[in-house]
């Protein structure tokens, strides 16, 4: 391995084929000094990371990544495979991106003082915003109930039903989708929050409506590169017009927190 990486902030592991692979730090990208990657070693990963059934993980291939132990989301890069518009599988897959979760204790403090518990955590790719989350449902869950809509398994890093990080006393909807996900936390476990990550479409508006109608407060988290990107998507309109959080929270790819404002106060 390459002098100079230190393991705790590996934060990717890149793999193509034909090509050497890298490992990306949270400030540098490390070239790995050995030969290409063959075709036959990126089956046997991907084989290996999907515990040898690539059956078993068929929706999450769909959807281009797989979850595995510790958190660990691989994405994949190959041929997409269609049957009636929808996506039924990759094949050929040619390149993988293993991205690695950390858990950093108390990086969400500067959310604590607020007594709203409703916030949209925004930023770029690799900028910590699961990270934040999964410090910030383990603080919540020690005054109130929370649940985990965790779509993508990264939040929790469920593996075989066990968390593999500490999230506190927060009950977990591992692999939901988040329309599905938010009706089922609100009718079966009587949340106060409900904590899922990447907001993105009109479905996840409508699923938090439904939440806020039941006195559910919603924490996501959704990507923008600053307040400028965010403030011009087209998503962003309706998510100030149905008032669905009361804060948000910019941070940056150093993993810091450098804005907090309320709707009234974005730039819009």
């Amino acid at each position: 391995m390459s002098s100079g990486i230190d393991l705790n902030k590996i934060c990717e592991i890149r793999v193509t084929v034909n090509k050497k692979p890298f490992i990306v730090t949270d400030n540098k990208i490390f070239e790995i000094k050995t030969g290409c990657v063959s075709l036959q070693e990126i089956q046997n990963i991907f084989a290996s990371l999907c515990e040898f059934s690539v059956h078993a993980f068929r929706n999450e291939i769909c959807e281009g990544f797989v979850t595995s132990e510790g958190g660990i989301r691989t994405g994949i890069c190959g041929t997409a495979v269609y049957e009636n518009e929808k996506i039924i599988g990759i094949k050929d897959i040619s390149a993988l991106n293993i991205r690695i979760p950390h858990e950093i204790n108390g990086c969400s403090k500067k959310l604590w003082e607020y007594p709203n518990c409703s916030f949209l955590i925004i930023g770029p790719p690799c900028s910590g915003k699961t990270t934040l989350l999964r410090d910030y449902s383990k603080y919540a869950s020690l005054k109130k109930r929370v649940c985990i809509v965790d779509e993508r398994m990264e939040i929790a890093g469920t593996f075989r039903g066990i968390p593999s990080f500490d999230i506190g006393s927060s009950v977990i909807l591992n692999g939901f989708i988040k329309k599905d996900g938010i009706k089922i936390a609100v009718r079966s476990m009587a949340p106060d929050i409900i904590i899922c990550d990447e907001f993105g479409d009109e479905k996840d508006i409508s699923s938090a409506l439904f939440a806020m109608k039941s006195g559910t407060e919603i924490v996501a988290s959704m990507h923008a590169l600053n307040e400028k990107d965010f403030v011009t998507k087209p998503l962003t309109q309706e998510i100030i017009k149905y008032s669905i959080f009361n804060n948000f929270v910019f941070i940056n790819k150093k993993h810091e927190i450098y804005k907090i404002v309320t709707a009234k106060e974005l730039a819009i």
